[in-house]
Parts: C-alpha cells; sequence; structure tokens
C-alpha cells in the first residue's frame, strides 16, 4: 500500500480498489466483446534503438499503432489516469462511461 493511501484511512482504500477492480472487469470484458486490434508485422530492431528510448507518438504511428483516444477503450484509459491520479469518483465515472460506450451492462 502507498504511504498516500495508508494515512488516508480504510474508506480511501476501499474506494481506490474499487475502482481498480471495476477497471480490471471492464478490460476482461472489453476484450471479449472488442474485435481484436490489427497488429503490425514485425520487424528487426536495431540494438540503437532497444537501448534507447521510448516509443514516441510519431513512431508510435509510423508502425500502425496509436494509444486509444475515443470509444471504450479511451474511456477507460481515462480512467486509469484518473485512477492513478488519486480521483475515484473520476474514475469510476470513466469506468461507467467505457461500459456505457461497449454496451456493457
Amino acid at each position: 500500500m502507498s504511504a498516500g493511501l495508508a494515512g488516508a484511512g480504510p474508506a480511501a482504500a476501499q474506494n481506490w480498489e474499487k475502482c481498480v477492480e471495476a477497471i480490471a472487469k471492464t478490460q476482461h470484458e472489453l476484450s471479449r466483446v472488442l474485435p481484436k486490434p490489427a497488429q503490425p508485422q514485425t520487424q528487426q530492431q536495431s540494438v540503437a534503438a532497444q537501448d534507447s528510448h521510448d516509443p514516441t507518438p510519431g513512431s508510435l504511428a509510423a508502425a500502425g499503432l496509436q494509444a486509444p483516444v475515443s470509444g471504450p477503450e479511451g474511456a477507460l484509459n481515462e480512467a486509469q489516469n484518473l485512477q492513478a491520479a488519486g480521483d475515484e469518483a473520476g474514475c469510476m465515472r470513466a469506468v461507467a462511461k467505457a461500459r456505457s460506450l461497449a454496451g456493457l451492462k
């Protein structure tokens, strides 16, 4: 448990666990109902590329990948960001939005 949650008391810990569990449940259900994204062909990677930096949005786009910005995946991504920032109410709203967009109950 992190120091921030330890001082916040049991209620904050319960909310945190509730949101994390809601995200995990929604991710599992989305993986069953949404089509699998197309994966780009693998290519050789240089040692310099491996040892260098994290991928940029431009390099991800060149590889045919992008971060989810809309739809249920985008809302779930927002929920994860809100949960990480400690906004549990916002996290639960974003999870509800993701479930609604995907047609989940």
